[in-house]
Protein backbone atom coordinates (compact mmCIF):
# COMPACT_ATOMS: atom_id res chain seq x y z
CA UNK A 1 0.00 0.00 0.00
CA UNK A 2 2.60 2.51 0.64
CA UNK A 3 4.38 1.60 -2.53
CA UNK A 4 1.11 2.46 -4.27
CA UNK A 5 0.98 5.81 -2.66
CA UNK A 6 4.58 6.88 -3.17
CA UNK A 7 3.69 5.91 -7.05
CA UNK A 8 0.75 7.82 -6.79
CA UNK A 9 2.91 11.09 -5.05
CA UNK A 10 5.59 10.67 -7.86
CA UNK A 11 2.91 10.97 -10.62
CA UNK A 12 1.16 13.62 -8.88
CA UNK A 13 4.20 15.60 -8.51
CA UNK A 14 5.78 15.16 -11.88
CA UNK A 15 2.70 16.08 -13.37
CA UNK A 16 2.16 19.57 -11.74
CA UNK A 17 3.83 21.45 -14.31
CA UNK A 18 0.94 20.63 -16.77
CA UNK A 19 -1.46 21.32 -14.05
CA UNK A 20 -3.47 23.25 -15.98
CA UNK A 21 -4.64 20.25 -18.06
CA UNK A 22 -5.37 18.98 -14.79
CA UNK A 23 -6.64 20.53 -12.63
CA UNK A 24 -9.86 21.22 -13.86
CA UNK A 25 -10.82 17.27 -13.66
CA UNK A 26 -9.50 17.13 -10.02
CA UNK A 27 -11.24 20.08 -9.27
CA UNK A 28 -14.24 18.47 -9.81
CA UNK A 29 -13.60 15.77 -7.87
CA UNK A 30 -12.14 17.77 -4.47
CA UNK A 31 -15.45 19.40 -5.26
CA UNK A 32 -17.67 16.60 -5.25
CA UNK A 33 -16.20 14.91 -2.24
CA UNK A 34 -16.12 18.03 -0.33
CA UNK A 35 -20.00 18.33 -1.33
CA UNK A 36 -20.81 14.82 -0.25
CA UNK A 37 -18.62 14.53 2.83
CA UNK A 38 -18.71 18.24 4.58
CA UNK A 39 -22.19 18.36 5.51
CA UNK A 40 -21.77 14.65 7.16
CA UNK A 41 -18.60 15.66 8.77
CA UNK A 42 -19.59 19.09 10.52
CA UNK A 43 -22.78 17.67 11.55
CA UNK A 44 -20.96 15.04 13.21
CA UNK A 45 -18.86 17.97 15.01
CA UNK A 46 -20.46 21.25 15.12
CA UNK A 47 -19.10 24.24 15.07
CA UNK A 48 -16.42 26.75 13.66
CA UNK A 49 -13.10 24.94 13.03
CA UNK A 50 -10.93 22.52 11.80
CA UNK A 51 -12.16 19.30 11.08
CA UNK A 52 -9.82 16.16 9.95
CA UNK A 53 -10.62 12.76 8.78
CA UNK A 54 -7.64 10.78 8.35
CA UNK A 55 -6.07 6.93 7.27
CA UNK A 56 -2.98 6.16 8.55
CA UNK A 57 -1.26 3.69 6.64
CA UNK A 58 2.17 1.83 7.79
CA UNK A 59 4.53 -1.42 6.84
CA UNK A 60 2.94 -4.55 7.66
CA UNK A 61 0.10 -3.04 9.95
CA UNK A 62 -3.55 -2.60 9.00
CA UNK A 63 -5.07 0.93 8.60
CA UNK A 64 -5.57 3.24 11.24
CA UNK A 65 -8.00 5.67 11.06
CA UNK A 66 -8.55 9.25 12.96
CA UNK A 67 -11.30 11.91 13.53
CA UNK A 68 -9.58 15.22 14.73
CA UNK A 69 -11.43 18.34 15.26
CA UNK A 70 -10.02 21.97 16.82
CA UNK A 71 -12.50 24.54 17.96
CA UNK A 72 -12.61 27.99 19.20
CA UNK A 73 -13.74 28.52 22.46
CA UNK A 74 -12.83 32.77 22.99
CA UNK A 75 -11.65 35.21 20.51
CA UNK A 76 -9.18 37.49 21.89
CA UNK A 77 -7.66 40.82 20.26
CA UNK A 78 -4.34 39.39 19.10
CA UNK A 79 -5.15 35.49 19.13
CA UNK A 80 -7.80 33.03 20.33
CA UNK A 81 -8.50 30.56 22.67
CA UNK A 82 -9.21 27.29 21.35
CA UNK A 83 -9.86 23.15 21.69
CA UNK A 84 -8.68 19.97 19.96
CA UNK A 85 -10.23 16.56 20.61
CA UNK A 86 -9.54 13.45 18.43
CA UNK A 87 -10.24 9.70 18.31
CA UNK A 88 -8.87 6.93 16.53
CA UNK A 89 -8.13 3.54 16.26
CA UNK A 90 -4.68 1.72 16.33
CA UNK A 91 -3.22 -1.38 17.02
CA UNK A 92 -1.17 -2.26 20.56
CA UNK A 93 -0.11 -5.21 21.35
CA UNK A 94 -1.57 -7.10 18.66
CA UNK A 95 -5.29 -5.65 19.31
CA UNK A 96 -7.43 -2.85 18.28
CA UNK A 97 -7.65 0.07 20.74
CA UNK A 98 -9.12 3.29 20.50
CA UNK A 99 -7.40 6.51 22.07
CA UNK A 100 -9.08 9.85 22.66
CA UNK A 101 -7.19 13.24 23.50
CA UNK A 102 -8.84 16.27 24.36
CA UNK A 103 -6.39 19.45 24.97
CA UNK A 104 -6.91 23.33 25.52
CA UNK A 105 -4.60 25.95 23.98
CA UNK A 106 -4.01 30.17 23.45
CA UNK A 107 -2.48 31.49 20.22
CA UNK A 108 -0.99 34.75 19.91
CA UNK A 109 -0.88 36.39 17.09
CA UNK A 110 2.11 39.09 15.88
CA UNK A 111 1.90 42.55 15.23
CA UNK A 112 2.22 42.06 11.95
CA UNK A 113 0.08 38.63 11.44
CA UNK A 114 3.54 36.46 10.68
CA UNK A 115 4.06 34.57 13.70
CA UNK A 116 1.83 32.50 16.24
CA UNK A 117 3.11 31.93 19.49
CA UNK A 118 1.12 28.79 21.00
CA UNK A 119 1.10 27.04 24.63
CA UNK A 120 -1.44 24.13 24.97
CA UNK A 121 -2.09 21.28 27.48
CA UNK A 122 -4.02 17.87 26.75
CA UNK A 123 -5.31 15.02 28.58
CA UNK A 124 -5.41 11.62 26.99
CA UNK A 125 -6.56 8.31 27.40
CA UNK A 126 -7.73 4.35 26.03
CA UNK A 127 -10.21 2.03 26.46
CA UNK A 128 -7.16 0.01 28.36
CA UNK A 129 -7.51 2.48 31.10
CA UNK A 130 -4.04 3.81 30.17
CA UNK A 131 -3.85 7.90 31.24
CA UNK A 132 -1.31 10.63 30.46
CA UNK A 133 -1.07 14.54 30.05
CA UNK A 134 0.90 17.19 28.28
CA UNK A 135 2.02 20.35 28.23
CA UNK A 136 3.31 22.34 25.06
CA UNK A 137 4.44 25.11 23.03
CA UNK A 138 4.61 26.40 19.49
CA UNK A 139 6.00 29.01 17.39
CA UNK A 140 4.27 29.07 13.80
CA UNK A 141 6.02 31.32 11.00
CA UNK A 142 5.42 30.84 7.11
CA UNK A 143 8.40 29.13 6.11
CA UNK A 144 9.43 27.76 9.78
CA UNK A 145 7.39 25.94 12.35
CA UNK A 146 8.74 24.61 15.73
CA UNK A 147 6.69 22.56 18.50
CA UNK A 148 7.35 20.80 21.30
CA UNK A 149 5.88 18.54 24.26
CA UNK A 150 6.20 16.85 27.39
CA UNK A 151 4.22 14.01 28.00
CA UNK A 152 3.77 12.82 32.02
CA UNK A 153 2.36 9.46 33.36
CA UNK A 154 -0.91 9.86 34.98
CA UNK A 155 -2.53 6.21 35.50
CA UNK A 156 -1.71 2.84 34.23
CA UNK A 157 -4.06 0.51 32.01
CA UNK A 158 -4.25 -2.99 32.68
CA UNK A 159 -0.57 -5.09 32.54
CA UNK A 160 0.70 -1.80 30.64
CA UNK A 161 2.88 0.97 32.34
CA UNK A 162 2.51 4.71 30.79
CA UNK A 163 5.75 5.95 29.57
CA UNK A 164 6.66 9.86 30.43
CA UNK A 165 8.74 11.59 26.92
CA UNK A 166 9.39 14.58 25.50
CA UNK A 167 9.30 15.41 21.09
CA UNK A 168 10.66 18.63 19.23
CA UNK A 169 9.64 19.59 15.81
CA UNK A 170 11.09 21.91 12.92
CA UNK A 171 9.22 22.37 10.01
CA UNK A 172 10.15 24.17 7.32
CA UNK A 173 8.21 25.00 4.08
CA UNK A 174 9.86 23.88 0.56
CA UNK A 175 11.65 25.95 -1.41
CA UNK A 176 9.64 26.65 -4.57
CA UNK A 177 7.06 24.38 -3.64
CA UNK A 178 4.73 26.23 -1.18
CA UNK A 179 2.20 23.78 -0.91
CA UNK A 180 4.61 20.93 0.86
CA UNK A 181 6.30 21.13 3.98
CA UNK A 182 9.67 18.83 5.43
CA UNK A 183 9.68 18.09 8.83
CA UNK A 184 12.34 16.50 11.39
CA UNK A 185 11.36 15.21 14.94
CA UNK A 186 13.17 13.99 17.84
CA UNK A 187 12.05 11.90 20.49
CA UNK A 188 12.79 9.90 23.81
CA UNK A 189 10.59 7.86 26.20
CA UNK A 190 11.15 7.29 28.97
CA UNK A 191 11.82 3.74 30.08
CA UNK A 192 10.69 2.13 33.50
CA UNK A 193 11.86 -1.35 33.11
CA UNK A 194 13.86 -1.41 30.04
CA UNK A 195 15.50 1.10 28.31
CA UNK A 196 14.52 4.65 27.04
CA UNK A 197 13.37 4.65 23.50
CA UNK A 198 14.84 7.83 21.20
CA UNK A 199 14.36 8.14 17.58
CA UNK A 200 13.95 10.44 14.80
CA UNK A 201 10.89 11.07 12.13
CA UNK A 202 11.97 12.70 8.92
CA UNK A 203 9.12 13.32 6.40
CA UNK A 204 6.76 15.73 4.00
CA UNK A 205 3.69 17.23 4.06
CA UNK A 206 1.73 17.84 0.43
CA UNK A 207 -0.90 20.07 0.34
CA UNK A 208 -2.57 17.95 -2.66
CA UNK A 209 -5.76 19.90 -3.10
CA UNK A 210 -7.87 22.23 -0.66
CA UNK A 211 -8.87 19.23 1.12
CA UNK A 212 -6.56 16.29 0.98
CA UNK A 213 -3.27 16.23 2.64
CA UNK A 214 -0.40 13.46 2.24
CA UNK A 215 1.73 12.99 5.13
CA UNK A 216 4.75 10.55 4.46
CA UNK A 217 7.58 9.85 6.97
CA UNK A 218 10.37 7.21 7.92
CA UNK A 219 10.58 6.76 11.93
CA UNK A 220 14.35 5.93 12.80
CA UNK A 221 14.15 3.97 16.03
CA UNK A 222 18.03 3.68 17.81
CA UNK A 223 16.71 0.66 20.36
CA UNK A 224 17.24 -2.56 19.09
CA UNK A 225 14.28 -4.76 18.69
CA UNK A 226 12.58 -1.95 17.25
CA UNK A 227 11.81 -1.99 13.38
CA UNK A 228 12.20 1.50 11.74
CA UNK A 229 9.41 1.60 9.49
CA UNK A 230 7.69 3.89 6.48
CA UNK A 231 4.04 5.21 7.27
CA UNK A 232 1.60 7.73 5.03
CA UNK A 233 -1.33 9.81 6.67
CA UNK A 234 -3.88 10.56 4.03
CA UNK A 235 -5.84 13.62 5.52
CA UNK A 236 -9.14 14.71 4.50
CA UNK A 237 -9.75 18.73 5.66
CA UNK A 238 -12.87 20.27 6.49
CA UNK A 239 -13.58 23.37 5.36
CA UNK A 240 -11.01 23.56 2.41
CA UNK A 241 -7.95 25.40 3.39
CA UNK A 242 -6.79 28.54 1.72
CA UNK A 243 -3.20 28.43 0.16
CA UNK A 244 -1.29 27.10 -2.42
CA UNK A 245 -1.80 23.30 -3.14
CA UNK A 246 -0.19 21.31 -5.73
CA UNK A 247 -1.94 21.95 -8.80
CA UNK A 248 -0.40 25.44 -8.36
CA UNK A 249 3.01 23.50 -9.28
CA UNK A 250 6.36 25.40 -8.88
CA UNK A 251 6.54 28.85 -7.73
CA UNK A 252 9.05 31.59 -8.87
CA UNK A 253 9.62 32.70 -5.57
CA UNK A 254 11.47 30.32 -3.40
CA UNK A 255 9.55 31.29 -0.39
CA UNK A 256 6.04 32.34 0.85
CA UNK A 257 7.36 34.50 3.43
CA UNK A 258 4.76 37.32 3.87
CA UNK A 259 1.62 35.19 4.82
CA UNK A 260 -0.72 36.60 6.35
CA UNK A 261 -0.62 33.56 9.56
CA UNK A 262 -4.68 34.75 10.83
CA UNK A 263 -5.79 31.43 9.08
CA UNK A 264 -3.02 29.19 11.38
CA UNK A 265 -5.08 30.22 14.64
CA UNK A 266 -7.35 26.48 14.55
CA UNK A 267 -5.05 24.69 13.16
CA UNK A 268 -4.29 21.36 14.75
CA UNK A 269 -1.46 20.68 17.63
CA UNK A 270 1.66 18.68 16.34
CA UNK A 271 2.24 16.30 18.92
CA UNK A 272 2.26 12.39 19.33
CA UNK A 273 -1.77 11.31 20.09
CA UNK A 274 -1.30 7.90 21.03
CA UNK A 275 -0.08 6.30 24.55
CA UNK A 276 2.96 5.20 24.64
CA UNK A 277 3.54 2.09 27.30
CA UNK A 278 5.63 -0.80 28.39
CA UNK A 279 3.77 -4.25 28.19
CA UNK A 280 4.66 -6.01 31.67
CA UNK A 281 5.72 -9.42 31.25
CA UNK A 282 7.30 -8.24 27.57
CA UNK A 283 10.19 -7.05 26.18
CA UNK A 284 8.16 -4.83 23.50
CA UNK A 285 6.68 -1.66 23.82
CA UNK A 286 4.22 0.55 21.88
CA UNK A 287 5.00 1.71 18.21
CA UNK A 288 5.03 4.98 18.10
CA UNK A 289 2.16 7.07 16.34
Amino acid sequence: MLKILLLILTFFISTVANADGISGALDKTSEKITEYTSEYISNLIPGEGLTEVSINLRENNKPDFNILGTRETQKTDNGNYFMQFSLFSHEQNNDERYTGNLGFGKRILSDDKTLITGFNTFIDHDDNGNTRASIGAELKGAVLELTSNYYMRISDGTDEKVLDGYDFQLTSQVPYLHWANAFVNTYQWDGIDREDIKGTKIGSEFSLTSTLNLEIAYDDKDKKGLEDEYYAKVQFIYPPKEGPTALDGVSEEMWADNKDMSGELLSKVKRQNKIMVEFKGSATISRTD
